[in-house]
Protein backbone atom coordinates (compact mmCIF):
# COMPACT_ATOMS: atom_id res chain seq x y z
CA UNK A 1 0.00 0.00 0.00
CA UNK A 2 1.38 3.42 -0.94
CA UNK A 3 2.10 6.12 1.58
CA UNK A 4 -0.56 8.32 -0.06
CA UNK A 5 -3.18 5.59 0.21
CA UNK A 6 -2.30 5.01 3.86
CA UNK A 7 -2.66 8.71 4.64
CA UNK A 8 -6.06 8.80 2.92
CA UNK A 9 -7.29 5.79 4.89
CA UNK A 10 -6.19 7.38 8.14
CA UNK A 11 -8.23 10.50 7.40
CA UNK A 12 -11.29 8.50 6.41
CA UNK A 13 -11.01 6.52 9.61
CA UNK A 14 -11.44 9.59 11.82
CA UNK A 15 -14.72 10.02 13.74
CA UNK A 16 -17.57 11.86 12.01
CA UNK A 17 -17.30 14.75 14.47
CA UNK A 18 -13.69 15.44 13.53
CA UNK A 19 -14.28 15.12 9.79
CA UNK A 20 -17.27 17.48 9.99
CA UNK A 21 -15.15 19.92 11.96
CA UNK A 22 -12.50 19.83 9.21
CA UNK A 23 -15.13 20.41 6.51
CA UNK A 24 -16.52 23.38 8.43
CA UNK A 25 -13.42 25.41 7.46
CA UNK A 26 -13.95 25.25 3.69
CA UNK A 27 -16.62 26.73 1.37
CA UNK A 28 -19.79 24.65 1.19
CA UNK A 29 -19.36 23.90 -2.51
CA UNK A 30 -15.95 22.33 -1.84
CA UNK A 31 -17.35 20.37 1.11
CA UNK A 32 -20.00 18.90 -1.19
CA UNK A 33 -17.30 17.79 -3.63
CA UNK A 34 -15.81 15.53 -0.94
CA UNK A 35 -18.85 13.27 -1.28
CA UNK A 36 -17.24 11.70 -4.38
CA UNK A 37 -14.18 10.46 -2.45
CA UNK A 38 -15.79 7.27 -1.15
CA UNK A 39 -18.93 5.93 0.49
CA UNK A 40 -17.50 7.08 3.82
CA UNK A 41 -17.77 10.71 2.66
CA UNK A 42 -21.10 10.71 0.81
CA UNK A 43 -23.25 12.13 3.60
CA UNK A 44 -20.69 13.82 5.84
CA UNK A 45 -21.09 17.32 4.40
CA UNK A 46 -24.79 17.27 5.30
CA UNK A 47 -23.91 17.30 8.99
CA UNK A 48 -21.39 20.14 8.90
CA UNK A 49 -22.71 22.90 11.21
CA UNK A 50 -21.34 25.64 8.95
CA UNK A 51 -22.40 26.86 5.54
CA UNK A 52 -20.14 29.16 3.51
CA UNK A 53 -21.30 30.71 0.25
CA UNK A 54 -18.44 33.14 -0.35
CA UNK A 55 -17.46 35.52 -3.17
CA UNK A 56 -20.36 34.49 -5.36
CA UNK A 57 -20.68 36.87 -8.33
CA UNK A 58 -24.24 37.79 -9.21
CA UNK A 59 -24.45 39.98 -12.30
CA UNK A 60 -28.07 39.51 -13.30
CA UNK A 61 -31.49 38.48 -12.03
CA UNK A 62 -30.84 35.04 -13.54
CA UNK A 63 -27.67 34.70 -11.45
CA UNK A 64 -29.67 35.58 -8.35
CA UNK A 65 -32.30 32.96 -9.21
CA UNK A 66 -29.64 30.27 -9.69
CA UNK A 67 -28.00 31.20 -6.40
CA UNK A 68 -31.30 30.96 -4.51
CA UNK A 69 -31.95 27.56 -6.06
CA UNK A 70 -28.49 26.34 -5.08
CA UNK A 71 -28.87 27.45 -1.47
CA UNK A 72 -32.32 25.88 -1.33
CA UNK A 73 -30.96 22.59 -2.69
CA UNK A 74 -28.09 22.54 -0.18
CA UNK A 75 -30.39 23.16 2.76
CA UNK A 76 -32.87 20.55 1.56
CA UNK A 77 -30.13 17.94 1.14
CA UNK A 78 -29.11 18.36 4.77
CA UNK A 79 -32.34 16.77 5.87
CA UNK A 80 -34.02 14.44 3.39
CA UNK A 81 -36.80 13.70 5.83
CA UNK A 82 -38.25 17.14 5.23
CA UNK A 83 -40.94 17.12 2.59
CA UNK A 84 -40.98 20.88 2.10
CA UNK A 85 -38.44 22.47 -0.20
CA UNK A 86 -38.99 25.87 1.35
CA UNK A 87 -35.83 27.63 2.42
CA UNK A 88 -37.89 29.33 5.11
CA UNK A 89 -38.31 26.01 6.95
CA UNK A 90 -35.05 24.31 6.13
CA UNK A 91 -32.63 26.88 7.49
CA UNK A 92 -34.22 26.64 10.93
CA UNK A 93 -34.44 22.85 11.07
CA UNK A 94 -30.93 22.22 9.75
CA UNK A 95 -29.43 23.44 13.04
CA UNK A 96 -26.83 25.60 11.34
CA UNK A 97 -24.36 27.29 13.68
CA UNK A 98 -22.17 29.16 11.18
CA UNK A 99 -23.64 30.81 8.11
CA UNK A 100 -21.61 32.92 5.66
CA UNK A 101 -23.42 34.36 2.64
CA UNK A 102 -21.00 36.70 0.85
CA UNK A 103 -22.26 37.94 -2.49
CA UNK A 104 -21.35 40.77 -4.81
CA UNK A 105 -22.48 42.14 -8.14
CA UNK A 106 -20.35 43.66 -10.85
CA UNK A 107 -22.62 46.73 -11.03
CA UNK A 108 -24.65 46.95 -7.84
CA UNK A 109 -26.38 50.13 -8.92
CA UNK A 110 -27.98 48.20 -11.80
CA UNK A 111 -28.73 44.96 -9.97
CA UNK A 112 -31.26 44.41 -7.21
CA UNK A 113 -29.76 42.33 -4.38
CA UNK A 114 -31.46 39.04 -3.51
CA UNK A 115 -33.93 39.03 -0.67
CA UNK A 116 -32.62 37.45 2.51
CA UNK A 117 -34.65 34.30 3.36
CA UNK A 118 -36.92 35.02 6.30
CA UNK A 119 -35.89 31.78 8.03
CA UNK A 120 -32.37 33.07 8.58
CA UNK A 121 -33.79 35.81 10.81
CA UNK A 122 -35.23 33.19 13.15
CA UNK A 123 -32.53 30.51 13.11
CA UNK A 124 -31.99 30.13 16.85
CA UNK A 125 -28.95 27.85 16.53
CA UNK A 126 -26.73 30.39 14.74
CA UNK A 127 -23.50 31.34 16.50
CA UNK A 128 -21.85 33.20 13.59
CA UNK A 129 -23.76 35.05 10.86
CA UNK A 130 -21.96 36.89 8.05
CA UNK A 131 -23.96 38.45 5.24
CA UNK A 132 -23.01 40.59 2.27
CA UNK A 133 -25.27 42.22 -0.32
CA UNK A 134 -28.81 41.19 0.61
CA UNK A 135 -32.11 42.99 0.92
CA UNK A 136 -33.97 42.62 4.22
CA UNK A 137 -37.66 43.28 3.69
CA UNK A 138 -39.20 43.30 7.15
CA UNK A 139 -38.12 42.28 10.64
CA UNK A 140 -40.86 41.26 13.08
CA UNK A 141 -40.54 42.73 16.59
CA UNK A 142 -40.30 39.52 18.62
CA UNK A 143 -37.47 38.98 21.16
CA UNK A 144 -34.54 36.55 21.21
CA UNK A 145 -34.31 36.25 17.44
CA UNK A 146 -30.72 35.00 17.74
CA UNK A 147 -30.33 33.72 21.33
CA UNK A 148 -26.98 32.02 20.55
CA UNK A 149 -25.46 34.50 18.08
CA UNK A 150 -22.01 35.77 19.10
CA UNK A 151 -20.69 37.19 15.82
CA UNK A 152 -22.67 39.34 13.38
CA UNK A 153 -21.01 40.73 10.24
CA UNK A 154 -23.18 42.78 7.86
CA UNK A 155 -21.68 44.36 4.75
CA UNK A 156 -23.46 46.24 1.98
CA UNK A 157 -26.87 45.32 3.34
CA UNK A 158 -30.14 46.95 2.29
CA UNK A 159 -32.91 47.24 4.89
CA UNK A 160 -36.39 48.48 4.11
CA UNK A 161 -36.49 50.61 7.26
CA UNK A 162 -33.98 51.64 9.88
CA UNK A 163 -36.31 50.13 12.46
CA UNK A 164 -35.84 46.69 10.87
CA UNK A 165 -32.08 47.02 11.29
CA UNK A 166 -32.33 48.09 14.92
CA UNK A 167 -34.82 45.31 15.74
CA UNK A 168 -32.37 42.81 14.30
CA UNK A 169 -29.61 44.02 16.64
CA UNK A 170 -31.99 44.12 19.58
CA UNK A 171 -32.63 40.39 19.15
CA UNK A 172 -28.98 39.40 19.80
CA UNK A 173 -28.64 39.28 23.62
CA UNK A 174 -25.29 37.43 23.73
CA UNK A 175 -23.61 39.16 20.77
CA UNK A 176 -19.86 39.67 21.32
CA UNK A 177 -18.55 40.80 17.92
CA UNK A 178 -20.39 43.27 15.66
CA UNK A 179 -19.12 44.41 12.24
CA UNK A 180 -21.13 46.82 10.13
CA UNK A 181 -20.23 48.53 6.87
CA UNK A 182 -22.28 50.08 4.09
CA UNK A 183 -25.68 49.67 5.72
CA UNK A 184 -28.40 51.22 3.55
CA UNK A 185 -32.07 52.00 4.15
CA UNK A 186 -34.69 52.14 1.40
CA UNK A 187 -36.87 54.50 3.40
CA UNK A 188 -35.54 57.68 5.00
CA UNK A 189 -34.09 57.34 8.51
CA UNK A 190 -33.74 61.04 9.31
CA UNK A 191 -36.87 61.14 11.45
CA UNK A 192 -36.25 57.79 13.14
CA UNK A 193 -36.08 57.86 16.94
CA UNK A 194 -32.77 56.17 17.76
CA UNK A 195 -33.04 56.94 21.47
CA UNK A 196 -35.47 54.06 22.00
CA UNK A 197 -32.59 51.71 21.15
CA UNK A 198 -29.96 53.40 23.32
CA UNK A 199 -30.57 50.80 26.05
CA UNK A 200 -30.15 47.94 23.62
CA UNK A 201 -29.60 44.35 24.71
CA UNK A 202 -25.96 44.43 23.43
CA UNK A 203 -24.60 44.12 26.97
CA UNK A 204 -22.26 41.25 26.08
CA UNK A 205 -20.67 43.07 23.16
CA UNK A 206 -16.85 43.14 23.26
CA UNK A 207 -15.84 44.24 19.75
CA UNK A 208 -17.53 46.63 17.33
CA UNK A 209 -16.47 47.81 13.84
CA UNK A 210 -18.83 50.47 12.47
CA UNK A 211 -17.57 52.08 9.27
CA UNK A 212 -19.13 53.54 6.14
CA UNK A 213 -22.52 53.69 7.84
CA UNK A 214 -23.81 57.20 7.29
CA UNK A 215 -26.42 57.35 10.00
CA UNK A 216 -26.50 57.97 13.72
CA UNK A 217 -25.80 54.61 15.33
CA UNK A 218 -26.90 54.52 19.01
CA UNK A 219 -23.38 54.47 20.47
CA UNK A 220 -24.68 54.10 24.03
CA UNK A 221 -25.52 50.53 23.07
CA UNK A 222 -21.75 49.98 22.65
CA UNK A 223 -20.85 51.09 26.18
CA UNK A 224 -19.38 47.73 27.24
CA UNK A 225 -17.05 47.11 24.28
CA UNK A 226 -13.31 46.48 24.69
CA UNK A 227 -12.45 47.16 21.01
CA UNK A 228 -14.11 49.86 18.93
CA UNK A 229 -13.57 51.10 15.38
CA UNK A 230 -15.94 53.91 14.47
CA UNK A 231 -16.30 56.89 12.16
CA UNK A 232 -17.44 60.29 13.41
CA UNK A 233 -19.76 62.24 11.16
CA UNK A 234 -20.77 65.82 11.80
CA UNK A 235 -23.22 65.75 8.94
CA UNK A 236 -25.21 63.05 10.74
CA UNK A 237 -24.92 64.41 14.28
CA UNK A 238 -22.58 61.52 15.11
CA UNK A 239 -20.40 63.32 17.64
CA UNK A 240 -18.52 62.56 20.89
CA UNK A 241 -20.94 64.56 23.06
CA UNK A 242 -23.42 61.71 22.67
CA UNK A 243 -20.91 59.05 23.68
CA UNK A 244 -21.19 57.07 26.93
CA UNK A 245 -18.19 56.43 29.14
CA UNK A 246 -16.48 53.32 27.78
CA UNK A 247 -15.30 51.75 31.04
CA UNK A 248 -13.97 48.57 29.36
CA UNK A 249 -12.54 50.07 26.17
CA UNK A 250 -8.82 49.39 25.70
CA UNK A 251 -8.44 49.69 21.89
CA UNK A 252 -9.96 52.52 19.86
CA UNK A 253 -9.66 53.22 16.13
CA UNK A 254 -11.35 56.45 15.04
CA UNK A 255 -11.14 58.98 12.24
CA UNK A 256 -9.96 62.37 13.38
CA UNK A 257 -10.02 66.02 13.42
CA UNK A 258 -8.03 67.22 16.38
CA UNK A 259 -10.65 68.47 18.78
CA UNK A 260 -13.02 65.58 18.05
CA UNK A 261 -10.29 63.03 18.79
CA UNK A 262 -9.53 64.67 22.13
CA UNK A 263 -13.22 64.78 23.03
CA UNK A 264 -13.58 61.06 22.30
CA UNK A 265 -10.63 60.28 24.59
CA UNK A 266 -12.50 61.94 27.46
CA UNK A 267 -14.90 59.00 27.31
CA UNK A 268 -12.22 56.27 27.39
CA UNK A 269 -10.58 56.19 30.85
CA UNK A 270 -8.85 52.80 30.40
CA UNK A 271 -7.69 53.14 26.81
CA UNK A 272 -4.32 51.52 26.03
CA UNK A 273 -4.16 51.48 22.23
CA UNK A 274 -5.24 54.34 19.98
CA UNK A 275 -5.41 54.42 16.16
CA UNK A 276 -6.28 57.71 14.48
CA UNK A 277 -6.97 57.47 10.77
CA UNK A 278 -8.00 60.24 8.36
CA UNK A 279 -11.37 61.86 8.40
CA UNK A 280 -13.51 60.90 5.44
CA UNK A 281 -13.00 63.00 2.37
CA UNK A 282 -15.32 66.02 2.12
CA UNK A 283 -16.72 65.30 5.60
CA UNK A 284 -15.87 68.66 7.20
CA UNK A 285 -13.13 71.25 7.46
CA UNK A 286 -10.11 70.81 9.73
CA UNK A 287 -10.59 71.83 13.35
CA UNK A 288 -7.96 72.31 15.96
CA UNK A 289 -7.36 71.62 19.63
CA UNK A 290 -8.88 74.38 21.75
CA UNK A 291 -7.72 75.83 25.08
CA UNK A 292 -10.45 73.82 26.82
CA UNK A 293 -9.06 70.65 25.26
CA UNK A 294 -5.59 71.55 26.52
CA UNK A 295 -6.81 72.00 30.09
CA UNK A 296 -9.08 68.93 30.27
CA UNK A 297 -6.54 66.14 29.83
CA UNK A 298 -8.23 62.75 29.25
CA UNK A 299 -7.63 60.25 32.05
CA UNK A 300 -6.27 57.65 29.65
CA UNK A 301 -3.41 59.97 28.62
CA UNK A 302 -2.36 60.34 32.24
CA UNK A 303 -2.55 56.69 33.22
CA UNK A 304 -3.06 54.02 30.56
CA UNK A 305 -2.33 54.90 26.90
CA UNK A 306 0.77 52.99 25.75
CA UNK A 307 0.54 52.96 21.93
CA UNK A 308 -0.70 55.55 19.45
CA UNK A 309 -0.78 55.41 15.66
CA UNK A 310 -1.67 58.44 13.53
CA UNK A 311 -2.25 57.98 9.84
CA UNK A 312 -1.82 61.08 7.70
CA UNK A 313 -3.26 61.37 4.22
CA UNK A 314 -3.65 64.24 1.78
CA UNK A 315 -7.07 65.16 3.20
CA UNK A 316 -5.51 66.32 6.50
CA UNK A 317 -3.51 69.53 6.88
CA UNK A 318 0.01 69.27 8.24
CA UNK A 319 -0.76 71.76 10.99
CA UNK A 320 -3.67 69.65 12.21
CA UNK A 321 -1.60 66.47 12.36
CA UNK A 322 1.34 68.14 14.14
CA UNK A 323 -1.00 69.66 16.71
CA UNK A 324 -2.64 66.34 17.49
CA UNK A 325 0.63 64.39 17.71
CA UNK A 326 2.32 66.94 19.97
CA UNK A 327 -0.71 67.15 22.24
CA UNK A 328 -0.65 63.39 22.83
CA UNK A 329 3.13 63.24 23.34
CA UNK A 330 2.97 66.14 25.78
CA UNK A 331 0.16 64.62 27.87
CA UNK A 332 0.61 60.82 27.62
CA UNK A 333 2.74 59.88 30.64
CA UNK A 334 3.03 56.11 29.99
CA UNK A 335 3.18 56.19 26.20
CA UNK A 336 5.65 53.65 24.80
CA UNK A 337 5.21 54.01 21.03
CA UNK A 338 4.00 56.82 18.80
CA UNK A 339 3.84 55.85 15.12
CA UNK A 340 3.23 58.37 12.34
CA UNK A 341 2.27 57.27 8.83
CA UNK A 342 2.63 59.79 6.02
CA UNK A 343 3.07 60.10 2.29
CA UNK A 344 6.62 60.71 1.07
CA UNK A 345 6.08 64.39 0.25
CA UNK A 346 5.37 65.28 3.87
CA UNK A 347 7.52 62.65 5.54
CA UNK A 348 10.69 64.71 6.09
CA UNK A 349 8.86 67.77 7.41
CA UNK A 350 6.79 65.79 9.89
CA UNK A 351 9.82 63.86 11.11
CA UNK A 352 11.86 67.03 11.68
CA UNK A 353 9.09 68.78 13.61
CA UNK A 354 8.18 65.87 15.88
CA UNK A 355 11.55 64.25 16.58
CA UNK A 356 12.74 67.12 18.77
CA UNK A 357 9.43 67.69 20.55
CA UNK A 358 9.47 66.96 24.33
CA UNK A 359 7.53 63.92 25.56
CA UNK A 360 5.83 63.32 28.90
CA UNK A 361 6.93 59.67 28.82
CA UNK A 362 10.66 59.03 29.09
CA UNK A 363 10.22 55.63 27.40
CA UNK A 364 8.25 56.87 24.38
CA UNK A 365 9.70 55.76 21.03
CA UNK A 366 8.79 57.80 17.96
CA UNK A 367 8.43 55.81 14.72
CA UNK A 368 7.87 57.14 11.19
CA UNK A 369 6.44 55.14 8.29
CA UNK A 370 5.66 56.32 4.79
CA UNK A 371 3.01 55.13 2.39
CA UNK A 372 3.94 54.50 -1.23
CA UNK A 373 0.32 54.67 -2.34
CA UNK A 374 0.32 58.46 -2.21
CA UNK A 375 3.71 59.06 -3.82
CA UNK A 376 3.25 61.13 -6.96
Amino acid sequence: MSHHKLATDRISGLPDEILCHILSFIPTKQAIFTSILSKRWIHLWRHVPALYFINKKLNSSQDIHHFNQFVKAVLHSRDNSLSSHSINNLAVQSKIQYLHLYLHARLKCETIPPKLPASILSCTTLVVLKLSWFYVDKVSPFPLRFPSLKTLDLKDMNFDKCQDFMLLLDGCPVLEDLQLSYIHFIQSFRHFDFEQFENSSLRKLKRAHITDCYFHFPVKALANVEFLRVELWKGYTYLPDGFPTFHNLTHLAVNYDCNLAVQVLQHCPKLRNLELYPKLKYAWRDEYITKDDEELVPICLSSSLTTCTIRDFVSTTLESLIMLATFIMKKARVLKTMTIWSNRKRFSEIESKLSSFPRASATCQLSFQFINLYDT
